[in-house]
């Protein structure tokens, strides 16, 4: 086959050379722009003081706004300090009149933190509480028998609770479970010794401890009765009980029947008990009489939540996993919904407990996330999980659905793999969903049914390179050696014994780039070893997309590539993009895609071209995941839209850049950045990071994935 280089372009390595372009940006899934302040990405707990105001607490928050502060819909404070060098967040938080308590884990970096009054020794890790001022909960409370002081530390206000080896840290029950607070006393649930600790809330000094099963959430009522929630464990169902202040079980307890899964409780102004319902019910529970005679008397939202009715439609009272709940003293209720597949959850809204009319509500919904438009509708945009319409000019966004229902598919491979990217395109006028997770190792399907499912995208196809290896022991039936292709024969959204097809054993060589071409071929880029076209083969009875390993095509390495990372193919005109590196210029993180980008016009036909090739701008020698260099590319109307990873001060960018090429000859256009108000953005995390849309009126609409903020930024230009 014979190659002809047109014209080969070299940029500069030692800057851009291309102007800023005149364009808007914007960003959906998030309340906030971001700079300033921002919703968290999965809210954990929640406490309500009797004013109204709003404490969250979220174990893993990559802005670092653990623990936030809201009141009337607004953010109002972050306390800061929770996040990062050591600091890790957690699943309880508690306020008195003085304090704001807050839990979390200290670790030491691996070994790296190195301070006996700020960190834990080397393999160990500290459970505990931070302690702030209420009236300013950005600054420590400090006591006499406090940690920290050093890095990104209060000094001496880290209250350890329990010292425990660090391959722990990742396990849930490990953690604190609950807390509570009056002006005297701080409770601490500790699961993973089945104790209750108290503590002075002034000196921080233990009093006691209590001996008490699965200890989670605790609660108080008007007679200082503390009540206590006890998840499910292994045959014990979950239940909740009652103590008095010497620590004594008091009858009766609640134990909930095995339909019914509580994961928050909390106490009305007027002294009714709710409990939130994560099952199928996904609901708010009412209790009265809380003597010797509890009785269920109500439930507060629609049963089924928003699988309720038409599946994953969002809507006030259609609730999503609410993790926590709360009460104020004027009849409010507040709920944070956790429903997400891999973060990127937060609906935290407040409602008026009789009217049940809505009051407000925050989102921090992305994590990890790409998003996609459908190609038949411009407004119609979709992530991993989320389905959103857009107004543009400017940016307007609404939530529209949730497409996942774990319940009627929990072989959804979104629940048991970490899923990122989207794709979104059109067979025969219908949806499908394509999804990859971080590094592009495999590729999800997903079809739709407006008619039966609402909006869920139905599992339909899944590829893997090699054998998954999950804790669930998911997926079932898996073939035990080699790459193979998954789909859903029977159409009932279940992965049976009888629907892998299988390619001899053998697993696929290394690959990271896909490309699925508008007539839904699919194109896999091997990294050293060429890329391989799937044929698409058109609909099954289900309406399920065909490919399989007896059509398709393999096309060698080009030669100007020592390695292929990215691609983009254009069937209509039968131009091939490919992105990767060279002996001389090399990607620097071991993610990115390398500096390489070239265009190769009939790649199909003998007489294949190179049209160009060009070496984008990087920061040579940089190390680490900060690193500032291509992650990828994209293709839309008459430009290559190429995103960096981290900033760089020697190039004079920021983070969330996106430089332009022309298509037709590879020469730069200009660069896009974040804005002010926007501010700085996450590293680029997804291997496939940015989406770009030419609109039908001659915009260009660019999505690029923004992890720090739990957001998506939207670029808007106009050319």
């Amino acid at each position: 086959m014979r190659i002809t280089i047109i014209i080969p372009l070299i940029l500069s390595l030692n800057g851009f050379c291309s102007d800023k372009l005149n364009y808007t940006v914007s960003f959906i899934g998030n309340s906030y722009p971001g700079a300033k302040k921002h919703i968290p990405q999965d809210i954990d707990s929640i406490y309500v003081m009797p004013d109204g105001t709003v404490f969250s607490n979220v174990h893993w928050e990559e802005g670092g706004a653990n623990c936030t502060m809201f009141k009337n819909g607004e953010v109002v404070a972050i306390a800061g300090h929770t996040h990062g060098w050591g600091n890790a967040g957690g699943y309880a938080v508690a306020a008195n009149s003085k304090f704001l308590f807050i839990s979390g884990r200290m670790n030491n970096e691996g070994g790296n933190l190195q301070d006996p009054d700020t960190w834990p020794p080397k393999g160990f890790d500290w459970t505990g509480v931070s302690r702030r001022f209420l009236t300013n909960i950005t600054k420590g409370a400090p006591f006499p028998s406090g940690k920290g002081g050093k890095g990104d530390t209060l000094k001496k206000s880290f209250l350890v609770v329990d010292e425990m080896p660090a391959s722990s840290l990742d396990d849930n029950t490990k953690n604190i479970s609950g807390l509570y607070a009056t002006d005297t006393r701080l409770y601490v649930s500790c699961p993973y010794d089945n104790t209750i600790k108290v503590y002075d809330a002034e000196t921080m000094e233990k009093l006691y401890i209590w001996k008490i099963e699965r200890p989670g959430q605790i609660i108080m009522d008007k007679n200082g009765i503390l009540w206590i929630l006890q998840q499910k464990s292994y045959e014990l169902l979950p239940a909740i009980i009652k103590i008095n202040q010497q620590g004594e079980i008091i009858s009766p307890k609640i134990e909930f029947t095995s339909d019914i899964i509580p994961k928050s409780i909390a106490f009305t102004t007027d002294g009714k008990l709710l409990v939130a319902d994560i099952s199928k019910n996904q609901q708010i529970l009412v209790y009265e009489k809380l003597g010797k005679s509890i009785k269920k008397i109500d439930e507060f939202g629609e049963k089924g939540g928003i699988f309720s009715k038409i599946p994953g439609k969002f809507g006030d009272l259609r609730f999503n996993d609410p993790y926590a709940i709360g009460c104020d003293s004027s009849g409010n209720i507040y709920i944070a919904n956790h429903g997400c597949t891999g973060g990127g959850s937060t609906v935290l809204e407040s409602y008026n407990f009789k009217t049940k009319k809505l009051n407000w509500r925050l989102f921090g919904l992305e994590f990890v996330d790409m998003a996609d438009a459908d190609p038949s509708s411009e407004s119609d945009v979709f992530t991993k999980e989320e389905h959103f319409k857009l107004n543009y000019n400017p940016i307007k966004w609404n939530y529209v659905g949730y497409t996942v229902n774990k319940f009627k598919y929990p072989q959804d491979p979104r629940l048991h793999i970490w899923s990122a990217g989207a794709f979104v395109r059109r067979i025969k006028n219908q949806r499908f969903l394509f999804v990859s997770d971080m590094n592009s190792e495999r590729l999800q399907v997903y079809k739709f049914s407006e008619k039966t499912d609402g909006e869920i995208a139905i599992p339909s196809v899944l590829y893997s390179g090699r054998p998954l290896k999950t804790k669930t022991g998911f997926p079932p039936f898996q073939p035990q050696n080699g790459e193979w292709i998954w789909r859903d024969i029977n159409g009932n959204g279940k992965m049976d014994i009888n629907e892998y097809l299988t390619n001899d054993g053998k697993n696929a060589p290394p690959y990271q780039g896909w490309c699925i071409d508008e007539n839904c071929n699919i194109w896999q880029a091997f990294e050293n070893d060429g890329i391989r076209k799937f044929n698409f083969q058109g609909l099954d009875k289900f309406n399920n997309l065909i490919w399989d390993f007896k059509n398709i095509e393999l096309f060698q390495k080009t030669s100007e590539f020592k390695q292929i990372k990215r691609l983009r193919y254009l069937p209509e005109k039968d131009i091939m993009f490919i992105g990767g590196t060279t002996e001389e210029h090399k990607n620097q993180h071991w993610k990115p895609m390398g500096p390489v980008i070239a265009r190769y016009d009939n790649w199909s036909k003998p007489d294949r071209k190179l049209r160009w090739i060009i070496v984008a701008p990087y920061e040579k020698g940089s190390k680490g995941h900060s690193s500032c260099e291509p992650m990828g590319f994209d293709v839309a109307g008459d430009y290559i839209f190429v995103p960096y990873t981290g900033a760089s001060k020697e190039m004079k960018i920021s983070t969330g850049h996106i430089e332009v090429f022309r298509l037709d000859n590879g020469e730069p256009v200009g660069y896009m950045e974040p804005s002010p108000e926007i501010g700085e953005i996450g590293l680029q995390d997804i291997r496939e990071c940015l989406r770009a849309i030419k609109r039908k009126n001659g915009e260009y609409i660019v999505f690029l994935e923004e992890d720090y903020k739990a957001k998506i930024l939207v670029y808007i230009w106009h050319p």
